[in-house]
C-alpha cells in the first residue's frame, strides 16, 4: 500500500507540477478591409498668373523685387494691382501697372523707347523737322 501510495503522490505531482500553461492569448478581430477614404478634390488654383516680356532680355521687378529676367512666362500673383519695372539703367526704368483678378492671365510687354536718333529718322534741321540729306 505504501507502495501505492508512493505511486499515486508521484503521478499527482508529475501531473500537476509542469511548467504552467500561457494563458490563452485574447483573439484578435480579423481586419476589416476599409475602402480608401477618396481624395479631396484638389481646390481649384486661381491665381492670376502674368507673363513679362520685352525686346530685349531685361531684369523685372514685381512690386519693387527682383522676379527675374524676361521673358517670364507663367508668374503666379495675388490678386490685386502690381508694378511691374523694366529695369534699365541705359535708358532709365519703365513701371507699368497691371490690376489682376483672380483667374485673369495677363502680358505685360515693354520695348525700350527709341533712341533720339531712332525717333527721329536721323539728323533733322531746324525747319519742320525736315530730314537733312
Amino acid at each position: 500500500m505504501l507502495r501505492t501510495s508512493t505511486f499515486l503522490v508521484t503521478l499527482a505531482i508529475a501531473g500537476c507540477g509542469g511548467a504552467p500553461k500561457p494563458p490563452p492569448e485574447p483573439s484578435q478581430p480579423a481586419p476589416i478591409a476599409a475602402e480608401p477614404e477618396p481624395e479631396p478634390e484638389p481646390p481649384l488654383d486661381d491665381a492670376p498668373m502674368l507673363d513679362v516680356i520685352a525686346a530685349q532680355p531685361t531684369e523685372i521687378l514685381l512690386d519693387g523685387k527682383p522676379i527675374g529676367t524676361t521673358p517670364i512666362s507663367g508668374r503666379k500673383v495675388a490678386p490685386g494691382s502690381h508694378e511691374v519695372t523694366f529695369v534699365d539703367p541705359e535708358r532709365g526704368n519703365r513701371t507699368m501697372m497691371v490690376t489682376l483678378e483672380p483667374g485673369d492671365a495677363k502680358t505685360v510687354q515693354s520695348d525700350p523707347p527709341p533712341s533720339l536718333v531712332e525717333a527721329s529718322g536721323g539728323a533733322t534741321d531746324d525747319k519742320q523737322g525736315e530730314t537733312k540729306k
